[in-house]
């Protein structure tokens, strides 16, 4: 049965009893296209004085026989060729017995131009994309089952470079494309279709809405399209008004996004058009498995609107992917399922729905209707979509609500008994929930931003958690990466969820192998399985931090023999470089490491500093465990570790080096800023106020921060929000407020998706919207989270220290800093400051009320004053020494009063 007649079964109009479940992919609707790899049989050869040209390489007569073999699908590099410059590949192929024949490329790196049989016929830059190349039908060349000659000029202008993914060959263009590609293939081939915003040049962004503990994840782009699911077809809702033919949808310019409440995991947003106010609410009903949407239109003018709302889904994912949709159909006209599975119901009965490929879906929606069946193409496959209209009728001052629910997962029918409740209103029992989840640790400080960041992104980790452990996102890493369980961990547990990193620790300790080595990613997805050295030191920090947080010595207990094979680990792992000599002697060896921070061929101190971490960590539970000789061993191992990291620095940067590089084999690269981090954060390996933390942190804010005004510049020129709020906890360790505050600035200013605080992993400097990796990226979110929470209070040394990290302002003028139920290592913190202060020329005058309570550090607590006060009024034990506040372990409420002088 081919698509067309499936589509057109399942397109008619319902009366009376609903039509039975629409039928499951037909087997032809999303076949995959016939493909070929073309692996072997490549000739290569480099061409260091770029002669290839003028001598003829390309040509088909070309004697290419004293070519080594290199097959196209790997860096230059990885094949043991260390070489930049012009390099070519020639092959000889007989085409299939195909009516097309497309020929598509592998990623190239930069630059490749394209004969065949020894005519030119392509030329394109890699990611420039009015040169890229799409799809070449060489079967226009010649006739299937004769042969052509292939050659192939690649410039590598420095990097890793080469044809880097397979050639392929394919019956149709989007076999040979990458899904953006062909996304973008598609669209260029209907210049009048509606196209998502990132295709327009317009930023890519997304945020989600779910279900603490349910994997549900439902996003919502820049441009107001929606995914019930992850991965699933978007929905958008256009307006089109009859009277002039102007059709109008979402554009990320003119779309306004927040949050509910200001921080709920629950995005609404706003966007005008044709005189009409449209204002939408995502969120995931606690109650019911659904995902709801709604959309108020409102006419704000004094003069009535005739307008028409359609809901349009299409074969698109949420980001530059296709969702395709192989089988479609109806029941009672407001009912659509996709592939055999319910996808949504529309609470408001449309006026008509149509189904159809979607060619004839954007055809009718270009003139505000649903497509006609009878004229539904052929040659659909995957591209199935459908529209419900809605006319509006809008009298001055009107609004009228448009209410769809989607199921909460895309399942087969007989797993789902029906559709969601359309009539049910889930959300004041969401908002409470999500009140009360988010809000466990209670803080409220003047910086309504700052504060609302930190709610929101609590609400993020939560959603980011599955079975496996914390993703980093919903669309792009389907896997547990151990280094950002880390730092969520670390959130988590600041923010008063720690049961929920509880959960996830045993699954991480669980796939631990036999001689002690930690996975470092984790999932039944992992896209790559390589040697990252930090993931030791992570998995025992991440352990002996809930132990510190919790006191829950049970736990330590059965894990400690995980601990300790992990330790173990690192200290065999040294020795297998026993007998290395010059700037890596003593180190670990080469690794992928942090994938961001390189190739995997070199020795990264932040791997080296991770180990320190971890088996400094490891002894101090082998201490509280009375497992003695572990913990001396441990300690020992740890303090040879550091030496030879600052051994290794000052041979590669000679004597006083002027900061700690990357790698070994980098001096250059930012690498240098987000590899040092855990020098100092979140477990100090290095003193902060070794003359060498504070140089080489002046370097990386010289280079990498102050030129973008505290935006972090990281690997091919992006943004790195994730990064940045890194190097703030270093510089908040560092006493640079000036610089924590130039970033969290920065970071503020610059989220991803405006009104969310969700963050990408990698932010285009042009665009403003995500590059790569995914979003809401969670290690962002925890970055951020733990990032406020110690500037307010952190530990060290058995003292809580008090805002370190808060700016002067937040004090003054009658403003309150408070925190309830604030998880320290201590037990659980209140505090609370309030006064009458103004500020004069550096100084105070007026009277400032601090309390603290219920945690109890053995060396109490500690705040360098911003000012002398006159006068302090407290527990007998409190004292000011040298600008410094001094309360004891049992706190109290304390009244300090100052005076300008004048």
């Amino acid at each position: 049965m081919s698509l067309a007649l499936a589509l057109m079964l399942v397109a008619c109009r319902s009366s009376g009893e609903p039509l039975q479940p629409p039928p499951t992919t037909t087997p032809d609707a999303c076949a995959e296209p016939s493909l070929i790899e073309l692996d072997e049989g490549w000739r290569f050869s480099t061409d260091p004085e770029d002669v290839g040209v003028s001598e003829g390489w390309y040509e088909r007569s070309f004697d290419d026989g004293d070519w080594r073999l290199l097959s196209p699908g790997s860096p230059w590099e990885e094949s043991g060729l260390d070489y930049d410059g012009v390099a070519w590949y020639r092959t000889t192929l007989t085409l299939p017995a195909w009516s097309h024949v497309y020929l598509g490329f592998g990623r190239v790196d930069d630059a490749a131009t394209l004969w065949l049989n020894g005519e030119h016929q392509l030329s394109w830059e890699a990611g420039d994309r009015d040169s890229e190349a799409q799809a070449v039908d060489i079967a226009r060349i010649v006739e299937p089952g004769t042969s052509i000659v292939l050659a192939l000029r690649i410039h590598d202008r420095g990097g890793y470079g080469g044809v880097k993914g397979v050639i392929r060959l394919s019956n149709e263009p989007r076999g040979v494309m990458e899904e953006s590609e062909y996304v973008r293939y598609l669209f260029e081939s209907h210049p009048d279709w509606p196209v998502p915003e990132w295709l327009s040049g317009g930023p890519l962004a997304y945020t989600m809405s779910g279900r603490p503990d349910s994997g549900v994840e439902a996003l919502v782009r820049s441009d107001g399209a929606v995914a019930p699911w992850a991965t699933g077809p978007t929905a958008e809702l256009w307006l089109y008004d009859p009277s002039t033919g102007e059709l109008a949808t979402g554009t990320a310019d003119r779309t306004v996004f927040s949050l509910r409440e200001g921080h709920l995991p629950m995005p609404t947003w706003r966007w005008e058009a044709l005189g009409a106010g449209v204002t939408n609410l995502l969120y995931s009903d606690m109650q019911e498995q659904a995902v709801r949407w709604q959309a108020s239109l409102h006419n704000p003018t004094k003069e009535p609107l005739e307008l028409t709302a359609l809901l349009v889904v299409r074969p698109l994912g949420i980001n530059r992917s296709l969702a395709p949709i192989c089988s479609i159909g109806l029941q009672a006209e407001s009912r659509l399922w996709m592939d055999g599975s319910r996808y949504l119901i529309a609470g408001t009965e449309p006026a008509e729905t149509g189904i159809a490929s979607l060619p004839d879906v954007m055809a009718a929606a270009l003139q505000g209707a649903a497509p006609n069946v009878e004229t539904t193409s052929s040659n659909a496959a995957g591209l199935g979509a459908a529209t419900m209209v809605f006319p509006l009728s809008l009298e001055a001052g009107e609004s009228e609500t448009l209410s769809f629910a989607f199921p909460v997962a895309r399942r087969a029918a007989k797993d789902q008994e029906s559709f969601p409740t359309v009539d049910r209103d889930g959300l004041q029992e969401t908002t409470a929930h999500w009140e009360e989840t988010v809000n466990r640790v209670g803080i409220d400080v003047p910086d309504e931003l700052i504060e609302a960041g930190v709610k929101a992104s609590t609400a993020y980790l939560l959603l980011a958690l599955d079975q496996q452990g914390p993703h980093p996102g919903p669309l792009a890493h389907d896997s547990m990466w151990v280094r950002d369980a880390a730092y969520v961990g670390l959130a988590l547990l600041q923010m008063g969820h720690a049961e929920k990193v509880r959960s996830f620790i045993p699954s991480i300790l669980a796939a631990q192998e036999a001689d002690g080595r930690v996975p470092p990613i984790q999932g039944d997805d992992i896209p790559w399985d390589d040697e990252e050295w930090d993931a030791q030191g992570q998995t025992i920090f991440l352990a002996t931090t809930y132990y510190r947080y919790t006191d829950d010595i049970d736990a330590l207990e059965t894990w400690y023999p995980a601990v300790r094979a992990a330790a173990d680990f690192i200290i065999d792992l040294r020795a297998t470089e026993g007998d290395t000599v010059g700037p890596a002697a003593g180190l670990l060896p080469p690794s992928k490491s942090a994938e961001d921070l390189g190739p995997e061929d070199r020795h990264y101190y932040w791997d080296d500093f991770w180990s320190v971490a971890g088996l400094e960590e490891a002894a101090y539970a082998a201490r509280v465990l009375g497992e003695l000789e572990d913990a001396k061993r441990f300690e020992a191992e740890a303090g040879d570790l550091r030496r030879a990291i600052l051994d290794s620095v000052e041979a590669v940067m000679g004597e006083e080096p002027a900061y700690v590089p990357g790698a070994v084999e980098d001096r250059e690269s930012s690498s240098m800023a987000r590899g040092t981090v855990p020098a100092l954060w979140p477990v100090r390996v290095l003193s902060p106020e070794s003359s060498l933390m504070e140089r080489s942190f002046d370097v990386y804010h010289e280079r990498w921060i102050a030129p973008d005004s505290g935006g972090f510049r990281h690997r091919q020129g992006q943004f790195w929000p994730y990064g940045g709020l890194e190097l703030a906890h270093a510089y908040l360790r560092l006493g640079r407020t000036d610089v924590l505050h130039e970033i969290l600035g920065w970071t503020l200013e610059h989220e991803t998706l405006p009104g969310t605080y969700a963050w990408a992993e990698q932010v285009d400097p042009q665009s403003g919207g995500i590059s790569g990796g995914d979003m809401p990226h969670a290690w962002a979110a925890a970055s951020y989270a733990t990032l406020v929470r110690e500037m307010i209070v952190t530990e060290r040394a058995g003292r809580l220290e008090l805002f370190t990290g808060v700016p002067n302002w937040w004090f003054e003028d009658d403003r309150k800093i408070t925190l309830t139920e604030a998880p320290t290592q201590f037990g659980p913190l209140d505090l609370h400051t309030q006064g009458t202060l103004r500020g004069a020329d550096g100084s105070w005058d007026g009277v400032l009320r601090l309390s603290v309570s219920g945690a109890k550090p053995p060396q109490g607590y500690g705040w360098d004053l911003p000012a002398e006060p006159v006068h302090v009024e407290g527990p007998e034990e409190v004292v000011v020494q040298d600008g410094r506040l001094l309360i004891p372990e049992a706190g109290g409420t304390v009244r300090l009063t100052f005076a300008t002088g004048e």
